[in-house]
């Protein structure tokens, strides 16, 4: 039951209707024999946000229907849901943390699709992903802080109206515990952390994760700009069709942060976990008051489904985002995962900007292989009066290394837009889209141009 001051919180219901027109030079997403066709898209949904004292709350759905004026096969609906809520249920001690995400997705690289959302052929499916964690913290007079955490993950598929996967992934359950004891608020640069969990991840028959970890940390300072840093514990796996004695054991890492202006962090750890040398590294830097660049690299052993239930719904600025996007395809296994982000953000005056690069390493234990992924993108707004904005984006990306034979592929794309506002309630936009997938595999090629004009009316 929601506390009182949960209730009282401040309610925004914003609904919509929408009416979109695209052309597209190739319907059915195909390598060769392209087809054109007119999509006729209506849609209606609604946002809603709840601020109050105990909960932050944020949720968007939209339900479209698309009509395609020679293709009637290919007419179906899509859905998409997001929703946040941070919930306080005893002041000061118990939280409740949730989110949901329902959306309609190409779970394979090689698969069908377009780079706007619309019904394709094949090779789609509806993902949803839910995650709710209930937690305890207590402050222990300033010296130390504890927290006892449950959470309870799943990934769910199905199928969708148009365009259904020859087979979908199965669906998957993750039960984590987590216990910590860490430095209170009377400690400043002088931190400690000592840490506890416990993992239990369906994936399939005989790859199921069971994960014990015990974990200690901590950071010591040699004067206001340097730290030492450092961490050690043991990892015990319990996962059919994985050699769970190389990955499980005693780690143990050490390293610096750093801290020569307000403007920069950085830390960086190596040492030895999951049977290998392994490092850490964590950034943030102001380039300027406008500007924040961030870079890590992690190292950790997984399964598919606790990933993607894991990605939070919320970005660093609190908005919703799609986490059940997969740019480097979705794969039922354990999988030890080494990621590597850099990302640039900023607003400087009438342009919001901003840039990622990644490049993700995975190797399947369960199956004895691997892939490689590096993936780089941009966008770039600008205001160009008060009613008028200028909206453009881009990417590249390239398998490296596939786990199968003719997996490997080189993806381009690219959009430009421009929004106006007519009114406080409606809003127009006219876009262009381009996707171009270059693949190994002659018959996985896919080429798509799409321009589309769209209105929308809010109430």
């Amino acid at each position: 039951m929601l506390t009182p001051s949960a209730m009282a919180a401040e309610w925004l219901f914003a609904p919509y209707v929408g009416l979109t027109e695209q052309f597209t030079d190739n319907a059915f997403g195909t390598a060769t024999d392209r087809d054109h066709d007119f999509i006729t898209s209506l849609n209606s949904g609604f946002s809603l946000t709840g601020e109050g004292n105990r909960l932050q709350l944020a949720a968007e759905y939209d339900i479209s229907y698309d009509f395609y004026a020679r293709n009637d096969e290919l007419n179906g609906f899509r859905h998409n849901l997001l929703a946040s809520a941070d919930t306080e249920i005893v002041d000061e001690h118990f939280f409740l943390l949730s989110q949901v995400a329902f959306t309609e997705e190409t779970l394979s690289r090689s698969g069908n699709t377009s780079f706007v959302d619309r019904t394709v052929s094949s090779d789609r499916t509806r993902v949803l992903t839910t995650r709710i964690s209930p937690y305890y913290t207590q402050d222990f007079g300033g010296k130390a802080v504890g927290l006892v955490q449950y959470t309870y993950s799943r990934v769910d598929f199905f199928e969708t109206d148009v365009g259904a996967a020859t087979t979908d992934p199965d669906n998957n359950q993750t039960h984590q515990i987590n216990l910590s004891l860490g430095s209170g608020r009377d400690f400043t640069r002088t931190t400690w952390l000592v840490e506890a969990f416990g993992v239990d991840s369906q994936v399939r028959d005989g790859d199921d994760l069971k994960r014990a970890t015990i974990a200690g940390s901590g950071q010591m300072p040699i004067n206001k700009h340097i730290a030492l840093i450092g961490s050690t514990g043991w990892d015990e796996f319990d996962a059919e069709n994985v050699d769970n004695e190389d990955i499980s054991g005693f780690f143990f890492g050490g390293g610096v942060r750093l801290t020569p202006g307000p403007r920069t962090d950085f830390a960086i750890q190596v040492g030895r976990r999951y049977g290998s040398g392994i490092v850490d590294m964590d950034l943030t830097y102001l380039v300027s008051s406008e500007t924040t660049l961030t870079a890590s690299y992690t190292v950790d052993i997984t399964t598919a489904g606790q990933t993607l239930a894991n990605i939070d719904v919320l970005d660093q600025d609190g908005e919703l985002v799609n986490p059940n996007f997969v740019g480097d395809g979705y794969v039922d296994a354990i999988t030890k995962a080494k990621i590597f982000t850099v990302g640039l953000r900023g607003v400087k005056g009438l342009n919001t900007y901003g840039g990622n690069v990644r490049y993700s390493q995975r190797d399947f234990l369960s199956e004895g292989t691997n892939d490689e992924v590096v993936t780089v993108d941009g966008r770039f707004a600008r205001l160009l009066s008060p009613q008028l904005e200028l909206a453009v984006s881009g990417g590249y990306s390239q398998v490296l290394d596939s786990e199968f034979v003719g997996g490997k592929d080189k993806i381009f794309y690219g959009s430009a837009a421009l929004n106006y506002q007519f009114t406080a309630d409606l809003s127009g936009s006219l876009s262009y889209g381009y996707f171009d997938r270059n693949s190994e595999t002659s018959t996985s090629d896919l080429r798509e141009n799409n321009i589309s004009v769209s209105l929308r009316k809010a109430f």
